[in-house]
């Protein structure tokens, strides 16, 4: 009787190690795939805090108005802000962050250089950019809210080209 009973402690020992060390596994398997799903949070958190900021003073908006760097606008992340904030002078938003004026040589410069990359999306640069050099803004919207999604924002979407008054308020205020 004494050796049977030290027998059944011996598997319920063994079953509950084993049941302990599949639970451990487990445990260590839900640990890893949470943190992931925290980092990809994390990830797409970063991208919408760009444009997240609610109340954006006129003094902000001037410590952002722009040079064009062309060593800043190779990747494109930096390419895809700067024409961002190029928009920004074409069309009517509730919120915008960042201004860097439109010019002839710029547009040439962005051109050339998304000619010259194999951007994601470099189709659309080109013909958005071609249709700036020809002198057509008509697209500035769909140009601003394209990249408006791409970014995750969630404030601050375009809602129609500004007038030609507007557009000369906006250039006298942030570019003179």
């Amino acid at each position: 009787m004494k050796s049977k009973l030290i027998g059944i402690i011996g598997w319920v020992v063994a079953i509950g190690f084993t049941i302990g060390v599949l639970g451990l596994a487990i445990f260590i398997v839900f640990a890893l795939l949470s943190e992931d799903e925290v980092v990809k949070e994390n990830d797409s958190q970063e991208e919408t805090t760009v444009e997240v900021d609610t109340e954006v003073s006129e003094e902000d908006i001037q410590e952002e108005v722009q040079e064009v760097d062309t060593d800043n606008i190779q990747s494109e992340s930096n390419f895809r802000d700067t024409l961002h904030h190029m928009t920004h002078q074409k069309v009517h938003a509730q919120d915008k962050w960042g201004a860097v004026e439109i010019t002839d040589e710029r547009i040439d410069l962005m051109l050339e250089t998304v000619k010259e990359s194999n951007f994601t999306h470099q189709d659309f640069y080109i013909e958005a950019l071609t249709a700036w050099q020809n002198g057509d803004f008509s697209n500035a919207v769909e140009v601003h809210n394209y990249i408006w999604e791409l970014k995750k924002g969630n404030v601050g979407r375009a809602l129609r080209l500004f007038s030609e008054e507007e557009e000369q308020q906006y250039k006298e205020k942030y570019f003179r």
